[in-house]
């Protein structure tokens, strides 16, 4: 089968940045991929890479690949490749050959069908604003708070004001971001172990502490992040939540697979993609939703820009690059 290969740039500046004990996201790039053959049919896909490094990596990658080649010679070409370029291409493939069938339409409320991402400065007053906002509704809202940028004393602190302040309708995530040691880790464990609002601490310990992350989880849910992403080979041995992150993974039709066959403990979340990636968030969030264990997506849409770029129509965002 004979492909035609194009790629176009993007790239946008988030409406507030995001900040974890690693690093700060304030822009994105990337680039749209259109795959057709000849006899029209035609798939979008997103390479989404998150740090500035992975960006260079994939640039010098994906300058190899050219306009016209064998899909064969192409998955064999991208075989090494980073996984973000092929994440995109097994997308357009997925697309293109009839596995995914993106709908016209996905909606989500960032209310009580997204977990809202927290200004981890402004802690307090945000959930404040948010439980006036919810009053007359009583939906049970998700909050994620990303720890480890503050001494752990001063967020201890912050936590115990956020325990005493949400109520029965809130559920509460940690990321940590790999930040925390192993002290650290179980005193917070030890603190929440019982709290029935806190849906997981996400990548408490660095991502190489498969053991302390094992032991973490008998106490109470761990739900690995970015260990996953370079040990993939976790998805299949991991017994505890999983967070998935789509446009990170090589082969996003595996993860399409898990949920059509129903597989528990996954969760979605956004690498702050445009209209073409999320499609693929959001139809695997619809999945995940009416799985066996439901939990809103992590969209992060609070976070993300309005324009053409971000619309589901993916000829649209095309033309408009």
């Amino acid at each position: 089968m004979n492909i035609k290969f194009k790629k176009k740039l993007f790239f946008y500046k988030l409406i507030s940045s995001v900040k974890n004990s690693k690093t700060s996201f304030k822009y994105k790039k990337g680039w749209i991929i259109k795959l057709n053959i000849k006899d029209e049919s035609i798939g979008f896909g997103e390479i989404s890479p998150l740090k500035e490094k992975d960006f260079s990596i994939c640039e010098k990658e994906i300058d190899k690949i050219p306009e016209n080649v064998n899909k064969d010679e192409l998955m064999e070409t991208i075989n090494n490749f980073h996984p973000c370029i092929q994440s995109g291409i097994n997308s357009a493939f997925g697309e293109m050959e009839g596995t995914l069938n993106f709908k016209d339409k996905y909606k989500f409320n960032e209310i009580d069908e997204s977990a809202i991402l927290l200004n981890s400065w402004f802690t307090i007053d945000e959930i404040k604003k948010i439980k006036r906002l919810n009053i007359s509704d009583k939906k049970i809202i998700t909050i994620k708070w990303k720890v480890g940028l503050q001494n752990y004393k001063i967020e201890e602190k912050i936590l115990e004001d956020i325990l005493n302040l949400i109520g029965t309708d809130f559920r509460l995530r940690i990321d940590a971001n790999g930040a925390w040691n192993r002290k650290i880790a179980n005193r917070w464990a030890d603190i929440l172990k019982n709290d029935k609002n806190i849906d997981w601490l996400e990548q408490p310990l660095a991502i190489d502490d498969l053991e302390g992350l094992k032991e973490l989880n008998k106490k109470i849910p761990v739900a690995l992040d970015e260990s996953l992403i370079k040990y993939p080979k976790l998805v299949n041995l991991w017994d505890g939540w999983q967070i998935r992150r789509p446009s990170q993974e090589s082969n996003p039709l595996k993860l399409f697979q898990e949920l059509n066959t129903k597989k528990s403990m996954r969760c979605i979340s956004s690498s702050f993609e445009t209209g073409i990636g999320r499609r693929m968030l959001y139809h695997l969030s619809s999945l995940q939703l009416i799985g066996p264990t439901p939990k809103v997506p992590g969209l992060a849409l609070k976070q993300m820009p309005d324009g053409i770029l971000f619309k589901n129509n993916p000829q649209l965002v095309w033309n408009n690059l």
